[in-house]
Formats: structure tokens, C-alpha cells, sequence
């Protein structure tokens, strides 16, 4: 369409649009949604880190997110301080100039009452509204787009070379939106070609122009190209986390999810929306049914003009808005049934740029057949009544009904922006201790709160904590409408019911619980003294002294933290708990994040973490002990100062009143039934295995019975193998089960090294009578517990040629004998190749690790590489063989240059103890072996 003037009377239509739009998203933007979901806290966290040297073109937290938007963000938040409205404004501004974007495509590609149309549908609408109050990058992806496109289309029809530029550079930065954006440069290209079959000469005689504004997309496109090209995983990690239909279709045949998945797009417009609450009105579609008749009108013009002569020179823009919202519903079409607004937000304003096409199909149709001046009025009403109308739905739904839902307020954490809301007004006496209790205590949760309230807070886990404060002072303790404090804490506290506070709308939004000091009081029912390491010191715990099997106890772990560990920076710790007999073997363990962060902690201060403790109906009767250990994220354990078991609790056991005897359960000696077997089926020379079986006393045992496993090689006479073991002699023989009572017997079935090969093999159970040693009857049932799968390897006793020879003995039954070095200089980031030969002088008594250290002169480590050699374990070594070790030691970016030794040495795995080096008849510093120096260059 040729360009025309504005006039006065349209610049003042889009002027009033233009207010709407700003005013529905600037109105009440730091309250409404009530608080801030974890993206949005993702994307402050990550925009405050921008500057300081530290500009990435892709922002790898949080599965990955593109640039744009986080830039945008952090400018707001310099300049208007860390506020919501901050944080939010950019994606206002961005959602306001789309609306101004689609008048001037509307009004470019069509004529003023398309453009006008669309302007004002995209700025009362429920759907652009939502995505414009979000501090999310999805709205940039709608700006950059419409950015995109009025610019290259200006640059076509002004035959501008300056717009071209422009609309490379907008192009080359949607990239750096959001997903889909990876589609919109092959729109451009078909649209490019649609306008060349429709309009050859123009378009040829810029081909220059259009030349130019790739090229220039490519430039700015190139950063995050690179990026991609260096970690494609980290880039296509959210995508990649997600169920893709396309995938289930062509890979698995499931050609049904694929077509629920284009089904739920073709319904999102008028039948069902969007169901997650996070992002939308649930099920809620684009559009009312009449909105809904103009947009499927649209649609038919677009594809009809754009194939038809009747389309005349304007055929391309028809199907320009085709292509563009296709592309952006693509993702949609292809990942899941459940057509999400928020991924589809590229297609906003070609969807809007659609309806009104249709609505002017049908208002040109309507001058055509009755008088002007009739139409004029008709459709002037049928346009403001209709705008009006969703202006007025639009407010309803997003004010009353999805702002006030139970899910929305639960994602955006709305009962912490009320607390907030609430000490800000009504601060506690001077001398109260508030505390705040949460299920994302670490970060996520004090980083929200900040938003909302600069009050000094402390934390904990209101999943499985209880802080107790220091006893000295009053406590606060917040409970949002989301959290549910356990009632085995208010049980033992005697709390009284707290006070609950409402949302402004009336329905509840936390509870406050106001304690004194006196009630903050709990003491353990048994001590025990373990201090861990920067960590808080464990006092005591509460069990009950008797614990039956099958059942699920309660156990507390009381921590004090002492006085030279407050206010530590947070990390991530988890307690652990283990149940053990006397004999060492653990039956049940639990664990969980310790509840109190190190940021709040003080002196003296003292919390309660309850643990769920599962009892194993196997576990045989006795007495057992407590344990309880600390790791860090990685899995280190914390080191720790203290006796490390508890007093001993008396386990008892109650008999099965559910077991039925099925025909093909093996039952010894019409007493014993196994009910079940735990071990692993591979059998490899010099590898133990470790077995469970699970008995039931069909009636009460009247002797000791023995078990006896024999391993056997198909076709043989008698087994290659066989191992007697008593069932937990002196601990709980058979003869004190119970009729009908469950025990499970732990055993390890020793498998030599040298032990003889055959085929077919398979593992048979006996029970044995110990008085005469021999079998007792198999009743019913099979004795055979498996067919084993031989595992075997290569066996070598030939000294290859070795570059560097050694001769260094690790413990009584490893020998070096050398090694080879690729080079003895690297650079940084590098990786440096290094080859063991390890000697068996006898079988190894058990499994080690080799570790290499590259260590500066000082001792700093630089780099270190752990694993089994050779990736075999040493237990299964024979006498006199040889192991070749082949390894890589990745250097890191940063490491200095200069000369480094490299080390190397064995230790156990389970103990953490090396094995000491004897060199040249000199034990070696540190159990450990310096092989060489190295050198690193810059």
C-alpha cells in the first residue's frame, strides 16, 4: 500500500491507544502479579551482575536464557534502583512500543484502520497485557520482531538503504531474545522471495540493500554465534530438558502427540488456552467467539490474497503475516499438547495484524452493499463497544480472578510480598528476632523478599526446621499461605495458633507466631557432641527408645551454632542420618538440606531438624545405634570432632499380617520362605558379591539353619564354588524369629580372583542343618537364584616398552613401573596425556583409586584427576599382571605458568586412606609419588 499521511484524527486515536496501553501496563505494576516468580528472580539476579567486565551474549543459569531483555533490565535497575516496578518497567515500555509497532505495520502493509485496529486490540487485550507485566524476555521477542519487520518492510517500500541497515541490526539483535526468534530470518527470506515472484523488479533492484541487512544481522548475530557453536548444550538446554512431539513422531512413531500438539494450537485461539496459571486466565483462549469469527475471516483472506491476482501488489504483506505467525507458533506445534502464550508471544502482533485484516475484509464488504454513512456508524459501534468490552474483561480477569487465584499467588510467592508489605507497616518491638519460614531458604526466597521489604530477617526451612533463635529474645515467625509448619513442631513448642493475616481481597495470606523466650525452649532427650567443621555443632537429638520395623519414625537432630560461625555466606549442606546394627551394617539412612542458612546465623542460636526415619521390615531385631554425618553440594563429606554414634535403641518386630506364600516362592524345610533376593547378576573374577536375602518364618524356626551358595557351570557335576554362612549368629539366629516375622540376612559371597572359567554359570541356594552339615528339603519352589552374566577381560603379563621406567611399591601388592609423558609442556586450558604402568605383585586386597595432582612448587593444587586405573578395579588383578593406565588431566584456563609437579598415588575410596609409596627403599612424603616436573607456558 502506498504511504500516507498521518492525520490529525488518527495521530489523536493512537495517541489515546497509546495512553490505554501504557496505563494497563504501568497501573499498580509492582503489586499486580503480587509478588515475583522465580524467573523473574533469576533474571534480576543475573541483571545485576551485568557490568564489572562481565557482558555474556547468553546467560547459562536457570536452563539458559538469550541477552536482550537481561541488558535492558540491568539498565533499569541502575537507574531506578532495585525495585519491582524496575525490574518490570523495560518489559512495559517493550509491550507498549509493540502496540505502536503494529499501527505502523498495520497502517504500512494495509491502510490506517487495520493499523489502527490492531494497535488497539494488542493494547486491551488479556493476552499482550499479561505478557507486558512480566520482567520476562518472552515480550522482547514480540518487540524485536515487529521491530524487525516495520523495518525492512520501510526499507523495501522507501527503497532506503538506511532502513535496510536498520532492520539488519534489529534483526541480527532478536536473535537474542527468545527461542523462537531462530525462526524469523527465514520469514524474512520467504517473505524476500514471495516479494520477488509478485514484484521482481523492485525487489531485484535492492537486492544490494537486502544483501546488506543480512550481512549486517549476521555481524551483530555473530557473538552468540560463536557462543552456540562453542556450547550448543548449553545453549539448547531448556529445549532439550522439554518432551518434544516432533521427536515422539519421528523417532518413536507416536504421531498422536505430535497431533495433540498442532490440535492445541489451532484451539488456543477460541476453544482452550493456555492451562498453566503461571502465564495466563487457565484455559482461557486469544479470543472472545465474535473477536475469534474476524481472526478465522483473517486468516482466509491471507491465504487467499496471498496466492490470488486479487491480492494485487499487496499479495506479499498477506502472506508476510502468514509466515511470521506460523514461525513463532512453530515451537508450540511441535513440544507439547498444551499451547503455552507465553513461547508463542513472537506471534502477538501478526495474530492482532490478522483480526483486523478480517475485520476489514468484513467492513469492506458491508460498504459495499449499504450506504455509507450506515456503515460508518456500524461499524464505529461494533469497534468501541467491542473494545470497550475487553478493556473491561481484560481488567476482570487479570485483577479479580487471575491475580487473586490460589496458583498464581503460590508462583509469584505473593505471601512473601505481603509479609513484607506488613513489616514495613507494622514493625515488631525493638529486640524481636523475625523470623521468615520457607522452602527456598538458600536463595530463591531472601532474594524475593528484598523487593519488598528491607526489614532484617532470618531464615529456615519450614519443610523439616524449626529455629529457636538464641533464647534471650522475643521471636517473629512468618509463615506464608503456601507453607505448612509440621505438627510435630507446634506439638513440641506448644504453639498456640498463630494469627492470621489476609490479602487485601480477604482470603488468608500468612500466619504470625509470636513466641517468647521462655516457650523457644526445647532440650534434647539425648545428647551426643559432634562439632563439624564451619558448620553448626549437633547436641543432642529425640528418638523413641523402642523402634518397631515397617514403621516410619521421627527423628530431631538439635544444632547450636557456636560463636565463631555466624553470618557465614550461604551454602548448601545436607544433614544425614543413619540407622546401624552392631555389626556395622547400615539399614536406613535420610537425608536433608540443613534448614537454617549460614547468613542467619548467631551466637548461641539453636534449630531443630526432624528427619523421617524409615524402619526396614527386614531389619533383624536388636539393638542399633544413630550416626549422623554433613556434606557440601558436591558430596564432600564435612569433617567433623566427636564421638559419632549414639546411645543404643532396642528394635523390635512385629510379624506380617499381609504375606501369602505363592507357589513358585522357594520354602525351606516347610519353615522358611524367600521372599526376595538383592544382588547383582555379574559375575567377574576377583569382584565380591554382596547379597540380601529375604526371609519370612512361615512357622517359628526350631534350629540355626546356615545358608549355603554354590556357583555352578552349566553341564558340570558339582559347583566351582561354594560358601557357608551362618545367618546373624550372635546376633538374631533363625531359632528367636517369630512365626510369620520378615528378617533379612546380609551375606558376601567372595569371588577369587583366579577363580576357573566356564560357561552358563548360575548361582543355586542351599539351607544347611548345622548339626550334620547337609542340605535340609527344599519344600516347593527352585533353588536357583539367577544365571550369572561372566564379565572378563583381557589379561596381560608382558612389560611393554616404557618411556620413563619406575620402580615404586604402592602397599604390599602394587608396583609402578613407569610411566609415559605425551609432553612435559602444556599451556593452559590444555590437557595433559600421561600413561601408568601398574604391576600386580600379589592380588590387591581390596579396590583403589589413582589420583594425579599437578601441584605448584608451593603445594597449591592446579589440577587433579581421579579414577580407577586402567578402568579396572584392583581387587581383580592377578599376580604378576600388567595394567596399562591411560589418562587425561584437563588444565585449567586460569592456571599460571611456571614449573608444576606431577603426583600420583592410590587410596581407598571408602576410607580415604592412601597406600604408603616405598621408593629406592624411601617411604614418600604424603603417600604419594612426585613423577615430575612439568612446565606450563602462558
Amino acid at each position: 500500500m502506498q504511504l500516507t499521511a498521518v492525520s490529525r484524527r488518527e495521530l489523536f486515536a493512537i495517541g489515546l491507544i497509546l495512553l490505554t496501553a501504557v496505563t494497563l501496563r504501568l497501573y499498580r505494576l509492582s503489586s499486580l502479579p503480587g509478588g515475583l516468580n522465580g524467573d523473574e528472580v533469576f533474571n534480576a539476579i543475573d541483571a545485576l551482575r551485568v557490568g564489572t567486565e562481565h557482558w555474556p551474549v547468553f546467560f547459562e543459569g536457570n536452563n539458559g536464557r538469550e541477552a536482550l531483555f537481561l541488558y535492558l533490565a540491568a539498565a533499569s535497575l541502575r537507574l531506578l534502583g532495585q525495585t519491582v516496578f524496575a525490574l518490570r518497567l523495560p518489559a512495559a515500555l517493550l509491550g507498549t512500543g509493540s502496540v505502536w509497532l503494529a499501527w505502523r505495520l498495520g497502517r504500512s502493509l494495509f491502510n490506517r484502520r487495520v493499523g489502527l485496529l490492531s494497535a488497539a486490540l494488542i493494547a486491551v487485550s488479556l493476552w499482550p497485557v499479561m505478557e507486558s507485566r512480566w520482567a520476562l524476555r518472552a515480550v522482547s521477542l514480540t518487540f524485536m520482531t515487529a521491530l524487525t519487520v516495520y523495518l525492512l518492510d520501510q526499507g523495501f517500500r522507501r527503497k532506503s538503504g538506511w532502513y535496510w541497515l536498520a532492520g539488519g541490526v534489529a534483526m541480527g539483535l532478536t536473535l537474542y531474545t527468545y527461542i523462537p526468534s531462530r525462526l524469523l530470518p527465514a520469514v524474512i527470506l520467504v517473505w524476500i522471495g514471495w516479494l520477488f515472484w509478485t514484484r521482481r523488479e523492485e525487489t531485484r533492484s535492492q537486492w544490494r540493500q537486502m544483501a546488506v541487512a543480512f550481512i549486517t544481522a549476521l555481524i551483530v548475530f555473530l557473538p552468540f554465534a560463536w557462543y552456540i557453536w562453542q556450547f550448543p548444550d548449553k545453549v539448547n538446554q531448556r529445549a532439550n530438558s522439554m518432551t518434544v512431539a516432533l521427536d515422539l513422531a519421528t523417532k518413536q512413531g507416536d504421531w498422536g502427540a505430535l497431533a495433540a500438539s498442532v490440535w492445541g494450537v489451532i484451539r488456543m485461539f477460541s476453544l482452550r488456552g493456555d492451562v498453566d496459571w503461571r502465564y495466563h486466565v487457565s484455559g482461557m483462549p486469544v479470543f472472545d467467539p465474535l473477536t475469534s469469527l474476524f481472526f478465522y475471516i483473517g486468516v482466509a483472506l491471507c491465504l487467499w490474497l496471498a496466492f490470488s491476482r486479487k491480492g494485487g501488489r499487496d499479495r506479499p504483506s498477506y502472506a508476510l503475516l502468514l509466515l511470521w505467525a506460523g514461525a513463532m507458533l512453530v515451537p508450540n506445534a511441535i513440544l507439547e499438547a498444551n499451547s503455552s502464550f507465553l513461547r508463542a508471544a513472537g506471534a502477538i502482533v501478526p495474530i492482532y495484524l490478522i483480526t483486523a485484516v478480517g475485520f476489514d475484509g468484513a467492513a469492506t464488504w458491508l460498504h459495499g452493499r449499504f450506504p455509507k454513512i450506515v456503515t460508518d456508524k456500524v461499524v464505529t459501534a461494533v469497534v468501541l463497544s467491542g473494545l470497550l468490552l475487553t478493556l473491561a474483561v481484560t481488567c476482570h480477569r487479570y485483577v479479580n480472578i487471575w491475580h487473586n487465584q490460589a496458583d498464581v499467588r503460590r508462583i509469584y510467592q505473593a505471601d512473601l510480598a505481603e509479609i513484607g508489605r506488613f513489616l514495613n507497616q507494622n514493625p515488631p518491638p525493638q529486640g524481636t528476632r523475625v523470623y521468615l519460614a520457607d522452602s527456598y531458604v538458600v536463595d530463591i526466597a531472601p532474594r524475593t523478599f528484598a523487593y519488598f521489604s528491607n526489614y532484617p530477617v532470618d531464615w529456615f526451612s519450614i519443610n523439616d526446621s524449626f529455629a529457636l533463635g538464641n533464647g534471650r529474645e522475643p521471636l517473629w515467625v512468618f509463615v506464608g499461605v503456601n507453607e505448612t509448619l509440621p505438627p510435630e513442631f507446634a506439638s513440641k513448642l506448644g504453639l498456640a495458633e498463630g494469627t492470621v493475616y489476609p490479602f487485601a481481597n480477604g482470603d488468608p495470606a500468612f500466619t504470625l507466631y509470636q513466641i517468647n523466650p521462655e516457650e523457644a525452649v526445647w532440650p534434647p532427650q539425648q545428647p551426643m557432641d559432634l562439632d563439624f567443621a564451619d558448620n553448626p555443632r549437633l547436641i543432642g537429638y529425640d528418638l523413641a527408645p523402642e523402634l518397631y520395623r515397617g514403621e516410619t519414625i521421627p527423628l530431631f537432630l538439635h544444632w547450636q551454632i557456636p560463636p565463631e560461625r555466624t553470618h557465614l555466606p550461604n551454602q548448601i549442606v545436607f544433614a544425614k542420618a543413619q540407622l546401624v546394627d552392631g555389626v556395622g551394617n547400615v539399614w536406613s539412612e535420610v537425608e536433608s538440606l540443613l534448614g537454617y542458612p549460614q547468613e542467619s546465623w548467631r551466637t548461641d542460636d539453636r534449630f531443630v531438624q526432624m528427619l523421617s526415619l524409615e524402619m526396614p521390615d527386614a531389619m533383624p531385631p536388636g539393638e542399633a545405634h544413630l550416626r549422623v554425618s554433613l556434606r557440601d553440594f558436591a558430596g564432600q563429606p564435612i569433617g567433623m570432632a566427636g564421638e559419632n554414634e549414639s546411645a543404643g535403641f532396642v528394635v523390635r518386630s512385629r510379624p506380617l499380617t499381609d504375606f501369602t506364600l505363592t507357589p513358585e516362592m522357594p520354602l525351606f524345610d516347610d519353615t522358611l520362605a524367600l521372599r526376595d533376593t538383592i544382588f547383582s547378576s555379574q559375575l567377574m573374577p576377583g569382584l565380591d558379591i554382596d547379597i540380601g536375602l529375604d526371609w519370612v518364618a512361615v512357622q517359628r524356626p526350631s534350629i540355626d539353619y546356615k545358608v549355603q551358595f554354590q556357583l555352578w557351570y552349566a553341564g558340570e557335576e558339582a559347583p566351582f564354588l561354594t560358601q557357608t554362612a551362618a545367618i546373624w549368629p550372635d546376633v538374631y539366629p533363625p531359632t528367636q524369629w517369630q512365626a510369620g516375622e520378615a528378617v533379612r540376612s546380609l551375606h558376601r559371597l567372595i569371588i577369587p580372583a583366579d577363580m576357573p572359567l566356564g560357561e552358563k554359570p548360575e548361582l543355586r541356594l542351599q539351607l544347611l542343618d548345622p548339626a550334620t552339615g547337609t542340605a535340609v528339603p527344599l519344600t516347593q519352589g527352585d533353588n536357583k537364584l539367577a544365571d550369572m552374566t561372566l564379565v572378563t577381560r583381557d589379561y596381560s603379563y608382558e612389560v611393554p616398552p616404557i618411556s620413563q621406567p619406575q620402580n615404586a611399591q604402592f602397599g604390599d601388592s602394587i608396583r609402578l613401573l613407569g610411566y609415559d609423558l605425551a609432553d612435559d609442556t602444556v599451556q593452559p586450558g590444555e590437557t595433559l596425556r600421561l600413561t601408568l604402568y601398574w604391576q600386580a605383585l600379589e592380588t590387591p586386597p581390596g579396590h583403589y583409586t589413582v589420583f594425579n595432582h599437578i601441584a605448584a612448587l608451593d603445594g597449591r593444587i592446579v589440577a587433579q584427576l581421579d579414577g580407577l586405573p586402567g578402568g579396572t578395579l584392583t581387587g581383580t588383578w592377578l599376580p604378576g599382571e600388567i595394567i596399562v593406565d591411560e589418562r587425561e588431566i584437563l588444565l585449567g584456563a586460569d592456571v599460571g605458568d611456571g614449573r608444576y609437579a606431577l603426583r600420583v598415588g592410590l587410596y581407598d575410596a571408602g576410607m580415604g586412606e592412601r597406600l604408603p609409596v616405598i621408593m629406592d627403599d624411601q617411604a614418600q612424603i604424603n603417600d604419594q609419588l612426585v613423577l615430575t616436573e612439568i612446565e606450563i607456558e602462558p
